[in-house]
């Protein structure tokens, strides 16, 4: 598919009853499937303009990850808030850090020292205290535990709710989502807990290029996802 010319020259911002508006040559933006674009606060408005004014001669949607992430907010998180909440509590129920390791010690240590203060967080700030699985079989959660984790879920609007997907799906962790989104921990810290086997045994037997290309790439997309939360809570 060939790229689409700018046709474009001035991008500007304008407040509105339901948010900010993002205007090129005074012509509203909408989202692929229609909407108005709306966003929450003026620092969002501000970078998702910023993206559309630093485009050249080509518009390359790539180069826009802020107003990607809006747009994936406004068309598929407002419209089916249901069943992602839904999702996001079955992650808690298979959440990444619940599974150790029952053959090697060494690797059960260290994800012990790695996860089990989130899983005491898990139990103590979020009322929802995780059973741990030794190897491949499957755990069963207390439905308590679950509950408490979709609370924690659903009490952000559709904003930080997206960012709370995009954090849980790439990480594997909706605890580790939830530490996120309530400042417990950087993307940094989400992306190496998320990835803690991985990075171990990068550190013992080495790693190829294709491995670190998609770590780098979900490292990238984590971080993208922190700094849109940060634009969100950025309040004038």
């Amino acid at each position: 598919m060939s790229a689409k010319k700018r046709f474009y020259k001035s991008v500007t911002t304008a407040g509105e009853a339901d948010g900010v508006a993002i205007h090129l040559d005074g012509r509203a933006v909408k989202t692929p499937a229609g909407s108005a674009v709306r966003l929450p606060t003026s620092a969002l408005a501000a970078a998702v303009a910023a993206e559309w004014d630093a485009q050249g001669e080509e518009i390359d949607a790539g180069s826009m990850p802020v107003f990607s992430l809006a747009v994936t907010v406004i068309d598929r998180v407002t419209t089916q808030r249901h069943a992602i909440l839904s999702e996001l509590t079955a992650y808690g129920g298979n959440d990444l850090i619940c599974y150790q390791d029952d053959e090697d010690a060494d690797l059960a240590a260290h994800q012990a020292k790695g996860w089990g203060p989130w899983l005491d967080w898990a139990g103590n700030d979020l009322g929802a205290p995780l059973q741990v699985a030794r190897g491949i079989m499957p755990v069963m959660q207390p439905q308590a535990s679950l509950d408490a984790l979709g609370a924690a879920a659903a009490a952000y609007d559709d904003w930080e709710l997206g960012m709370l997907y995009r954090a849980t799906t790439l990480g594997g962790s909706l605890v580790l989502g939830l530490a996120l989104l309530r400042g417990r921990m950087d993307a940094a810290g989400l992306f190496e807990a998320a990835f803690l086997d991985e990075l171990w045994q990068v550190q013992k037997w080495g790693s190829d290029w294709e491995a670190e290309d998609r770590r780098a790439f979900i490292r990238s997309e984590i971080e993208q996802a922190h700094n849109f939360l940060s634009l969100l809570r950025d309040v004038d």
